[in-house]
């Protein structure tokens, strides 16, 4: 952290006469330079897939834990099939470490999904380190559909209708 310095200056060698006011420097830490990158493995993914997100950092002791979570509108666990909504991870000696999240392939059409993923310093995740990753997940459900055609519109008593059903 940050440091004081006071500047005193004595007319006597032993130091107990003070004279003039006590000047005062702060010593600001710049050791303090760390990073954090939250890097997903993808920005659009569909469900059914595996997301890998890799976290690096700069000026993290090895064997630091991290926290993350993720979240968004609509997001739940059950949009993944593993994988959870927080967790934690390790720094290794590269600065780094990684999680996996394999989406539900869930087949309940919900449109298209926001994925936000943070990292923290603590596990109570109220303080967030480096920048928010984003990551879109594409609906691929579909809404059943039917569509009945039959061969005419109008038919006479006694003729054939042929009826065709595509799905």
């Amino acid at each position: 952290g940050n440091e004081t310095l006071n500047i005193k200056l004595f007319s006597d060698s032993a130091r107990s006469t003070q004279v003039g006011s006590t000047a005062t420097v702060t010593i600001t830490d710049t050791s303090n330079s760390s990073t954090y990158t939250v890097t997903p493995s993808a920005s659009t993914i569909d469900e059914g897939e595996t997301l890998t997100t890799s976290i690096s950092t700069t000026d993290v002791a090895e064997n630091t834990a991290l926290y993350y979570s993720l979240s968004g509108t609509g997001i739940t666990g059950s949009d993944f099939s593993s994988g959870a909504l927080t967790g934690a991870g390790t720094v290794d000696s590269n600065g780094d470490f990684s999680f996996s999240h394999t989406l539900a392939n869930d087949a309940t059409t919900e449109g298209n999904e926001t994925l936000n993923i943070k990292l923290f310093s603590d596990s109570a995740r109220s303080t967030q380190v480096g920048s928010t990753a984003t990551v879109t997940i594409t609906d691929t459900s579909k809404t059943p559909s039917y569509t009945v055609t039959p061969s005419v519109s109008t038919i006479d008593e006694g003729e054939t209708l042929t009826t065709s059903i595509s799905t």
